[in-house]
């Protein structure tokens, strides 16, 4: 698992930092990955990048996760890094519309990531373009309460069509959750 993990930190940064390796001078880095595993892999792959490009430094700023939420409003409007970690789907949209995203449509051709990272494609996407690269996933869970599942006779899904048929059913039941993440499609039938 370390070693698919590293390999996508790799991918992801290197795919950015290679549009930069013409350069000499400085590049800045915003991020909020200071957990130890991602904080060492990010730092392994910018020293193999200044390793080949000694022309470049590379300045990784670290913030903590929740410090990071409201620093990265002030710095991308005031000193705005050449590299930001960030969110992808509407949690990037209002950087994006505020202009403070540029996009990287060649580096995703460039580097073969419309075919490498496929499936993650329309999650980095705004109007036709790519605004950044994902470099993690983690999963989400499902979590129910067992008294309303009995008591409207829904059995644990199992399958897709289940899960969307017992959403279905607490809606028809006036069941709805206090919050929505992502839109499962246009309409959120049972919002999570």
């Amino acid at each position: 698992m370390k070693k698919i993990f590293k390999s996508q930190i790799a991918l992801a940064l290197a795919g950015i930092l290679a549009g930069t390796s013409a350069i000499a001078g400085t590049i800045v880095i915003n991020g909020d990955t200071s957990d130890p595993a991602p904080k060492a892999a990010f730092q392994a792959v910018i020293d193999g990048f200044e390793a080949e490009n000694p022309d470049v430094n590379v300045v990784y700023n670290l913030f903590d996760h929740e410090g990071y939420k409201a620093a990265i409003r002030n710095f991308l409007s005031a000193d705005a890094p050449d590299i930001s970690f960030w969110y992808a789907g509407n949690r990037m949209a209002p950087f994006v519309d505020a202009g403070l995203f540029a996009p990287i449509d060649d580096v995703w051709a460039d580097q073969g990531l419309y075919s490498l990272m496929k499936t993650s494609a329309p999650g980095m996407t705004m109007d036709g373009k790519k605004w950044g690269i994902p470099y993690t996933y983690y999963n989400w869970g499902v979590y129910y309460r067992q008294d309303i599942f009995e008591d409207l006779g829904i059995a644990v899904p199992k399958t897709w069509d289940q899960f969307i048929a017992a959403g279905k059913t607490l809606n028809a039941n006036g069941v709805y959750s206090n919050y929505n993440w992502y839109k499962i499609s246009m309409d959120c039938w049972w919002c999570i």
